[in-house]
């Protein structure tokens, strides 16, 4: 399933891409909605304009029955390695699954646009591909259903993080 999202932002595109490469941003987040707090893994320091990241979720929100048939909720964990390039002002990501990693793949691009003077967006497109008989589709609308309100809570909490720095 290909999926795209447009999140606007209130904060400039700078604070936006500063954000996603801020470990104290993620510490900030504690948990939202669907995601528990994340987690840093490692963040490799700017090399040629490119940040290169890793961040642990979980998934702590309700799960429908015929999900939970196929899918454990305790192991709904998952790591995204991004590299963000300063000079496009994109990240490229992927996602791993601590477990079900033969089940799921997910991998894409955020873009970060300007749109206006202090806001801007994250868009995103990817692929996702659920390798589940009978649910596969059910499950990945179920994702990227969930991605869209993270990348919402996503949003404001980068405006609370931008207003609390000097």
């Amino acid at each position: 399933m290909h999926f795209s999202v447009d999140q606007p932002l209130d904060v400039p595109r700078s604070v936006a891409e500063q954000a996603l490469v801020d470990p104290g941003f993620y510490a900030s987040m504690g948990d939202t909605g669907a995601v528990g707090t994340p987690q840093v893994l490692s963040l490799d320091e700017e090399r040629d304009g490119v940040v290169t990241l890793r961040v642990r979720y979980r998934l702590t929100a309700h799960l429908a029955p015929p999900v939970r048939a196929v899918l454990d909720p305790e192991k709904l964990t998952w790591v995204i390695e991004s590299a963000m390039d300063r000079g496009l002002h994109q990240a490229k990501f992927t996602m791993l699954p601590d477990h079900y990693g033969d089940r799921l793949e997910c991998a894409g691009v955020y873009r970060f646009e300007e749109r206006g003077p202090q806001r801007s967006a994250q868009v995103t497109e990817g692929d996702l591909k659920v390798h589940f008989p009978l649910v596969a589709g059910a499950v990945e609308r179920a994702i990227v259903m969930g991605l869209r309100q993270h990348m919402s809570e996503h949003a404001a909490h980068v405006a609370r993080w931008a207003a609390g720095r000097p």
